[in-house]
């Protein structure tokens, strides 16, 4: 028997767990973007914002114009979920400066490999 609460299988989106573009779209998020003025909700598609703005652009705190043809002063807000039946998590707060300092001092350690010992 599984639990009610499928937040107990995978933990919500933060930015500890993925800061970028792509450590989103390899932890298989799933990410969204709604307007506050017109209620507009679009599904993201985290290979095509990889694309165009770099696999190391963040998401987390940014607060676009909405697209919407008729929406004039309308932003957009995204949240994400880490499975399918998952809660979604806003990323409308930047993530702290620790938070960022972390993921560079982890960028910074290199891969070395398997070992052979």
């Amino acid at each position: 028997m599984g639990a009610t609460n499928p937040d107990r299988i995978v933990a919500p989106p933060s930015p500890m767990l993925a800061l970028t573009l792509a450590e989103m779209h390899v932890a298989r998020w799933e990410v969204r973007a709604s307007c506050n003025r017109c209620r507009t909700s679009l599904r993201v598609s985290l290979p095509a914002l990889i694309r165009t703005q770099g696999p190391d652009a963040i998401l987390w705190g940014r607060r676009p114009p909405c697209p919407g043809f008729e929406c004039s002063g309308g932003v957009l807000t995204y949240s994400a979920r880490a499975i399918p039946s998952g809660s979604w998590a806003s990323m409308a707060r930047e993530p702290s400066p620790a938070v960022v300092e972390a993921w560079r001092a982890k960028r910074r350690t290199t891969d070395r490999g398997p070992r052979n010992v």
